[in-house]
C-alpha cells in the first residue's frame, strides 16, 4: 500500500472527528398536567437522560437527541391513578416513551427575535410514533452548559391511548396532556 493510500484513511477519520458534531449529555425533569372532569393532576419524571448531537449544516448548525422515558418512573402521586395510568400505556409491553429531535436548526431553537424558539419532537408510545411542536423558553447558556424549557401538548388519541375512566366512565382523563421539561446539557469533554 502506497503512503498517499495510508494516510487517506487516517484524512477521513479527523475530517469526521472534527465535522461529527459537538456530543452534549443531560437531563430533563418532566412535568406533566392531565384534565379530567373531576380535577385536574400533576405529574413527573425526574432525570431523565438525554443525548444530544450538534453539527454543522449549510445553513447553520443542526441538533439531534434523543432520550427514553421509563413509563414506570412516571408519578402522579396517587397509586390508583398511577396503576391506571400504567395500564393504558401498557407498561409491560412498551417500557419506555422514545424521544427523538431529529434535523432541528438552532436558529428555530433560538430565534434572534427574542420569542420562543419551537423544537419538533418526535415521540413513540405504546408503539406508534407521532410529532408534537414543542415551544423552547427560558434559555440560559454557556460554552459548556445549556439550559431551557420544552412544552408540547400530547393527544392520547393521536397514540391510540384509551384514557383512565372510573366509576363506569362518568369520571374520564380529557384527550391533551400538557408536558414540560425543563433540560440541562453539559458539553461532553473532547
Amino acid at each position: 500500500m502506497s503512503a498517499r493510500h495510508s494516510v487517506l484513511p487516517l484524512l477521513l477519520l479527523i475530517a469526521l472527528a472534527v465535522h461529527g458534531g459537538e456530543v452534549w449529555t443531560g437531563t430533563s425533569d418532566v412535568k406533566f398536567r392531565g384534565y379530567s372532569t373531576l380535577h385536574d393532576f400533576d405529574g413527573t419524571v425526574r432525570a431523565v437522560p438525554l443525548n444530544v448531537n450538534v453539527r454543522q449544516a449549510a445553513n447553520g448548525r443542526i441538533v439531534d437527541a434523543t432520550s427514553d422515558v421509563k413509563v414506570k418512573e412516571m408519578n402522579t402521586a396517587d397509586e390508583k391513578r398511577d396503576a391506571n395510568m400504567m395500564t393504558m400505556f401498557k407498561e409491560a409491553k412498551f417500557h419506555l416513551i422514545k424521544v427523538e429531535v431529529s434535523g432541528a436548526e438552532e436558529r428555530m431553537l433560538r430565534p434572534p427575535s427574542g420569542k420562543p424558539g419551537t423544537m419538533p419532537v418526535t415521540l413513540t408510545i405504546s408503539g406508534t410514533r407521532g410529532t408534537a411542536n414543542g415551544a423552547v423558553t427560558n434559555v440560559s447558556e454557556s460554552a459548556a452548559k445549556v439550559e431551557f424549557d420544552l412544552a408540547f401538548p400530547v393527544s392520547l388519541k393521536a397514540f391510540n391511548l384509551e384514557p383512565p375512566k372510573v366509576i363506569g366512565g362518568v369520571i374520564k382523563v380529557r384527550d391533551n396532556v400538557d408536558v414540560t421539561a425543563h433540560v440541562v446539557l453539559k458539553k461532553a469533554a473532547e
